[in-house]
């Protein structure tokens, strides 16, 4: 095995004549040829960073904002009338204190509504009806 004192100590490098002469002027020039830059228009900057918050803001409108065309619930309610909403719950097994109770009505309407549907039923239907005791 070889020792380190054995190996030879040559420089294998060179150096081309007059490089570290020519060098202080070389980089000066690089120096002096960055220095002229073009400035960078700010609307570029405004643009890069102001694009992605414009992006989410139209996102936003567009599924935030209801359309124009969708009706309200109050709306659809309103156009059902009682007769029809009587005849619903008369079919349907919710009593009007479950309707009160999820909210969907204040106590005078249901009222209304439990008193139109006692007025429209007719005793002869009572009367056909087979109850078992």
């Amino acid at each position: 095995m070889k020792r380190l004192e054995d190996i030879p100590k040559n420089n294998p490098f060179s150096v081309p004549d007059g490089y570290f002469e020519k060098l202080p002027g070389v980089i000066q020039a690089r120096i002096e040829a960055g220095k002229i830059r073009k400035p960078v228009p700010y609307v570029r900057y405004a643009l890069q960073y102001a694009m992605p918050v414009v992006a989410l803001i139209i996102v936003a409108v567009i599924y935030l904002v209801p359309k124009s065309g969708e009706n309200n619930y109050d709306d659809i309610l309103s156009s059902v009338s009682t007769e029809q909403l009587a005849a619903y719950l008369a079919d349907s097994d919710l009593t009007t204190d479950e309707i009160v109770d999820a909210g969907a009505l204040d106590e005078e309407s249901a009222e209304a509504i439990e008193a139109e549907v006692f007025n429209n039923i007719d005793l002869n239907d009572i009367n056909e009806l087979d109850l078992e005791l």
